[in-house]
Protein backbone atom coordinates (compact mmCIF):
# COMPACT_ATOMS: atom_id res chain seq x y z
CA UNK A 1 0.00 0.00 0.00
CA UNK A 2 2.90 2.41 0.89
CA UNK A 3 4.38 1.97 -2.28
CA UNK A 4 0.87 2.40 -3.84
CA UNK A 5 0.97 5.96 -2.85
CA UNK A 6 4.31 6.74 -3.11
CA UNK A 7 3.44 6.14 -7.05
CA UNK A 8 0.58 8.07 -6.93
CA UNK A 9 2.48 10.72 -4.77
CA UNK A 10 4.94 11.09 -7.43
CA UNK A 11 3.45 10.91 -10.54
CA UNK A 12 1.02 13.88 -8.83
CA UNK A 13 3.43 16.13 -7.22
CA UNK A 14 3.91 18.37 -10.22
CA UNK A 15 0.41 18.90 -10.61
CA UNK A 16 -0.30 19.51 -6.93
CA UNK A 17 1.95 22.31 -7.30
CA UNK A 18 0.39 24.02 -10.47
CA UNK A 19 -3.12 23.45 -9.21
CA UNK A 20 -2.08 25.18 -6.08
CA UNK A 21 -0.12 28.02 -7.76
CA UNK A 22 -3.53 28.29 -9.66
CA UNK A 23 -5.46 28.56 -7.52
CA UNK A 24 -3.63 31.28 -5.72
CA UNK A 25 -3.65 33.23 -8.99
CA UNK A 26 -7.59 33.15 -9.37
CA UNK A 27 -8.42 33.92 -5.45
CA UNK A 28 -5.95 36.84 -6.12
CA UNK A 29 -8.07 37.75 -9.42
CA UNK A 30 -11.27 37.12 -7.24
CA UNK A 31 -10.10 39.46 -4.02
CA UNK A 32 -8.38 42.41 -6.99
CA UNK A 33 -12.04 42.41 -8.07
CA UNK A 34 -14.33 42.45 -5.23
CA UNK A 35 -12.03 45.03 -3.96
CA UNK A 36 -12.97 47.19 -6.76
CA UNK A 37 -16.24 46.15 -6.95
CA UNK A 38 -16.73 47.29 -3.42
CA UNK A 39 -15.21 51.17 -3.55
CA UNK A 40 -17.07 51.69 -6.65
CA UNK A 41 -15.67 53.86 -10.11
CA UNK A 42 -14.43 56.20 -7.38
CA UNK A 43 -11.34 54.04 -6.86
CA UNK A 44 -8.24 56.22 -7.04
CA UNK A 45 -5.33 55.21 -9.46
CA UNK A 46 -2.72 55.03 -5.96
CA UNK A 47 -5.88 52.62 -4.24
CA UNK A 48 -5.41 50.56 -7.85
CA UNK A 49 -1.69 49.98 -7.62
CA UNK A 50 -1.38 49.39 -4.03
CA UNK A 51 -3.58 46.51 -4.40
CA UNK A 52 -1.69 45.23 -7.45
CA UNK A 53 1.20 45.76 -5.47
CA UNK A 54 0.40 43.83 -2.41
CA UNK A 55 -1.36 41.10 -4.68
CA UNK A 56 2.20 40.63 -6.36
CA UNK A 57 3.69 39.97 -2.58
CA UNK A 58 1.70 38.15 -1.84
CA UNK A 59 1.72 35.99 -4.88
CA UNK A 60 5.35 35.75 -4.83
CA UNK A 61 5.39 34.53 -1.00
CA UNK A 62 3.18 31.80 -1.58
CA UNK A 63 4.15 30.51 -4.55
CA UNK A 64 8.14 30.78 -2.83
CA UNK A 65 6.20 28.31 -0.34
CA UNK A 66 4.96 26.33 -2.35
CA UNK A 67 8.03 25.68 -4.54
CA UNK A 68 9.67 24.90 -1.05
CA UNK A 69 7.36 22.51 -0.25
CA UNK A 70 7.31 20.65 -3.90
CA UNK A 71 11.00 20.40 -3.34
CA UNK A 72 10.81 18.61 0.04
CA UNK A 73 7.66 16.49 -1.40
CA UNK A 74 9.84 15.01 -4.32
CA UNK A 75 13.41 14.79 -1.71
CA UNK A 76 10.98 12.14 0.20
CA UNK A 77 9.70 10.58 -3.08
CA UNK A 78 11.78 6.84 -3.89
CA UNK A 79 13.14 7.44 -7.21
CA UNK A 80 13.43 11.10 -8.01
CA UNK A 81 16.64 12.84 -8.02
CA UNK A 82 16.57 15.73 -7.41
CA UNK A 83 19.98 17.22 -8.97
CA UNK A 84 18.43 15.60 -12.28
CA UNK A 85 15.41 17.56 -11.74
CA UNK A 86 17.38 20.86 -11.45
CA UNK A 87 19.27 19.94 -14.27
CA UNK A 88 16.20 19.43 -15.83
CA UNK A 89 15.05 22.56 -15.58
CA UNK A 90 17.75 24.02 -17.13
CA UNK A 91 17.17 22.17 -20.12
CA UNK A 92 13.26 23.18 -20.07
CA UNK A 93 14.71 26.71 -20.28
CA UNK A 94 16.58 26.54 -23.09
CA UNK A 95 14.29 24.98 -25.23
CA UNK A 96 11.42 27.29 -24.05
CA UNK A 97 14.24 30.16 -25.82
CA UNK A 98 14.85 28.11 -28.55
CA UNK A 99 11.09 28.18 -29.48
CA UNK A 100 10.37 32.25 -28.51
CA UNK A 101 13.59 33.53 -30.00
CA UNK A 102 12.28 33.28 -33.24
CA UNK A 103 9.72 36.83 -32.15
CA UNK A 104 12.69 39.04 -32.69
CA UNK A 105 14.85 37.06 -35.65
CA UNK A 106 14.41 37.80 -39.49
CA UNK A 107 13.69 34.20 -40.60
CA UNK A 108 10.52 32.94 -41.74
CA UNK A 109 7.91 30.57 -40.67
CA UNK A 110 9.03 27.90 -42.71
CA UNK A 111 12.93 28.57 -42.41
CA UNK A 112 12.22 28.25 -38.20
CA UNK A 113 10.09 25.48 -38.50
CA UNK A 114 13.17 24.05 -40.84
CA UNK A 115 15.52 25.06 -37.75
CA UNK A 116 13.76 23.46 -34.91
CA UNK A 117 12.97 20.09 -36.79
CA UNK A 118 16.67 19.99 -37.84
CA UNK A 119 18.10 20.55 -34.43
CA UNK A 120 15.47 18.45 -32.51
CA UNK A 121 15.24 15.00 -33.64
CA UNK A 122 12.02 14.03 -31.93
CA UNK A 123 10.07 16.52 -33.81
CA UNK A 124 8.68 15.91 -37.24
CA UNK A 125 6.23 17.51 -39.83
CA UNK A 126 3.47 16.50 -37.44
CA UNK A 127 4.36 17.94 -34.38
CA UNK A 128 2.13 20.27 -32.83
CA UNK A 129 4.40 22.81 -31.87
CA UNK A 130 6.25 22.69 -35.57
CA UNK A 131 2.62 23.33 -37.17
CA UNK A 132 0.62 25.13 -34.55
CA UNK A 133 2.95 27.36 -32.39
CA UNK A 134 5.69 28.14 -34.25
CA UNK A 135 3.34 30.05 -36.76
CA UNK A 136 0.95 31.46 -33.80
CA UNK A 137 3.47 32.74 -31.64
CA UNK A 138 5.66 34.51 -35.29
CA UNK A 139 2.38 35.84 -36.34
CA UNK A 140 1.41 37.13 -32.61
CA UNK A 141 4.82 38.85 -32.06
CA UNK A 142 5.28 40.52 -35.54
CA UNK A 143 7.69 38.00 -36.67
CA UNK A 144 6.07 36.70 -39.84
CA UNK A 145 6.54 39.67 -41.20
CA UNK A 146 10.12 40.52 -40.62
CA UNK A 147 11.88 41.17 -37.16
CA UNK A 148 9.35 41.22 -34.40
CA UNK A 149 8.89 41.88 -30.86
CA UNK A 150 12.15 40.85 -28.46
CA UNK A 151 10.80 39.17 -25.29
CA UNK A 152 13.12 38.65 -22.26
CA UNK A 153 12.13 35.77 -19.83
CA UNK A 154 10.88 37.30 -16.94
CA UNK A 155 9.61 33.99 -14.85
CA UNK A 156 9.51 30.43 -15.53
CA UNK A 157 7.96 27.71 -13.27
CA UNK A 158 8.83 24.18 -13.69
CA UNK A 159 7.70 21.13 -12.10
CA UNK A 160 7.78 17.29 -12.87
CA UNK A 161 4.45 16.28 -14.00
CA UNK A 162 5.30 12.30 -14.45
CA UNK A 163 8.35 9.85 -13.63
CA UNK A 164 7.73 6.87 -15.52
CA UNK A 165 11.20 4.64 -15.17
CA UNK A 166 14.32 6.47 -16.32
CA UNK A 167 11.87 8.88 -17.61
CA UNK A 168 11.06 11.98 -16.82
CA UNK A 169 8.33 14.67 -17.76
CA UNK A 170 8.11 18.36 -17.06
CA UNK A 171 5.01 21.48 -17.30
CA UNK A 172 5.90 24.95 -17.10
CA UNK A 173 4.65 27.54 -17.21
CA UNK A 174 6.73 30.97 -18.64
CA UNK A 175 5.93 34.39 -18.67
CA UNK A 176 7.48 36.64 -21.26
CA UNK A 177 7.78 40.36 -21.18
CA UNK A 178 8.32 42.86 -24.20
CA UNK A 179 12.05 44.96 -24.37
CA UNK A 180 11.62 46.09 -27.60
CA UNK A 181 8.93 46.48 -30.12
CA UNK A 182 9.33 45.48 -33.69
CA UNK A 183 8.64 47.93 -36.38
CA UNK A 184 5.62 46.54 -37.30
CA UNK A 185 4.41 46.30 -34.33
CA UNK A 186 2.17 48.47 -31.64
CA UNK A 187 4.17 50.06 -28.93
CA UNK A 188 1.39 48.42 -26.19
CA UNK A 189 2.96 45.10 -26.84
CA UNK A 190 2.05 42.90 -23.60
CA UNK A 191 3.59 40.61 -21.28
CA UNK A 192 2.89 36.53 -23.02
CA UNK A 193 2.68 33.52 -21.52
CA UNK A 194 3.29 29.77 -22.92
CA UNK A 195 3.10 26.67 -21.07
CA UNK A 196 5.64 24.12 -21.73
CA UNK A 197 5.67 20.45 -21.54
CA UNK A 198 8.60 18.28 -22.38
CA UNK A 199 10.25 14.85 -21.34
CA UNK A 200 13.87 14.18 -20.64
CA UNK A 201 15.69 10.49 -20.82
CA UNK A 202 18.16 9.54 -18.04
CA UNK A 203 21.41 12.00 -19.35
CA UNK A 204 19.35 14.98 -19.80
CA UNK A 205 18.34 14.89 -23.24
CA UNK A 206 15.18 16.05 -24.35
CA UNK A 207 12.86 13.92 -26.01
CA UNK A 208 9.62 15.59 -26.20
CA UNK A 209 8.26 19.03 -26.46
CA UNK A 210 5.13 20.62 -26.95
CA UNK A 211 4.15 24.62 -26.13
CA UNK A 212 0.63 26.46 -26.03
CA UNK A 213 0.51 30.47 -26.08
CA UNK A 214 -2.16 31.43 -23.91
CA UNK A 215 -5.00 33.07 -24.83
CA UNK A 216 -5.58 36.57 -24.65
CA UNK A 217 -8.01 36.68 -22.08
CA UNK A 218 -5.80 33.81 -19.83
CA UNK A 219 -2.86 36.35 -20.38
CA UNK A 220 -4.89 39.21 -19.09
CA UNK A 221 -6.04 37.72 -16.28
CA UNK A 222 -2.48 36.35 -15.16
CA UNK A 223 -0.90 39.47 -15.46
CA UNK A 224 -4.18 41.17 -13.18
CA UNK A 225 -2.99 38.51 -10.59
CA UNK A 226 0.58 38.75 -10.76
CA UNK A 227 0.76 42.80 -11.33
CA UNK A 228 2.30 44.34 -14.02
CA UNK A 229 6.52 44.49 -14.32
CA UNK A 230 8.43 47.32 -15.28
CA UNK A 231 11.66 45.11 -16.15
CA UNK A 232 12.29 41.64 -16.39
CA UNK A 233 13.61 39.79 -12.80
CA UNK A 234 16.50 37.59 -13.12
CA UNK A 235 15.65 33.86 -13.76
CA UNK A 236 16.49 31.46 -10.49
Amino acid sequence: MKEEIDDKLRLHAGRILLGGTGALLALSVVTLGAGLLSDGPAVSDIQDNAVLQKLEVDLSDARTELAARHTALLARLPGVDIERVNRDRTTGRSLLLGLTDSSASSRTVKEQQALLDARYGFLDHKSRVLTEFVPEWMTATGAAKGAGTTYALADLDVHVSRVQGLNYSYTGVARLDPVRVGPDKSSAAKSEFVVLTYSTSQDGTATSLDAYRASGKTRDALVGAGGEQSSPKPKR
